[in-house]
């Protein structure tokens, strides 16, 4: 029987992981309409090594096998978070494990919300799989 674990990533840590998180979130970034523009796994790696966003992985057996990244804001006042990517395989079966905890790490932050910027075609997806409870349209117009 496979053992799961999840761990939240030291600057060091991201670093040494980067190999194997690396193109988990190339293909997060790509597949996604706007971050495919706006965000990077480079990006990413430079948040998670000074400190700007915290990184989650889940292992199975002691292998990395899914990732997320989450980035405090602030809006208006208040202190949020935006989960700038969600990668790799097992998501769900670390969802139904270590979410709560992850939730309750972000409150212990005094985090009032979560964010996720989504393809409009994943929203019922993470309404219903991850428990957002809201949902709004971000369109942009490209100018060149």
């Amino acid at each position: 029987m496979s053992t799961i674990s999840i761990e939240m990533l030291t600057p060091e840590r991201v670093a040494e992981l980067w190999p194997t998180l690396e193109h988990m979130y190339v293909d997060a970034c790509r597949s996604h309409d706007i971050a495919k523009d706006d965000l990077s796994a480079t990006t990413i790696r430079m948040l998670a090594e000074t400190g700007m966003c915290a990184v989650f992985v889940g292992f199975v057996d002691d292998a990395p096998t899914c990732t997320i990244a989450i980035q405090f804001t602030k809006v208006n006042g208040r202190k949020g978070a935006d989960l700038i990517a969600m990668a790799g395989q097992h998501l769900l079966k670390f969802k139904a494990a270590y979410w709560d905890i992850i939730m309750d790490w972000l409150r212990a932050n005094e985090v009032q919300f979560l964010d996720a910027y989504i393809p409009a075609e994943r929203t019922a997806m993470y309404q219903k799989k991850f428990g957002f409870d809201k949902s709004c349209a971000v369109v942009r117009k490209t100018l060149h």
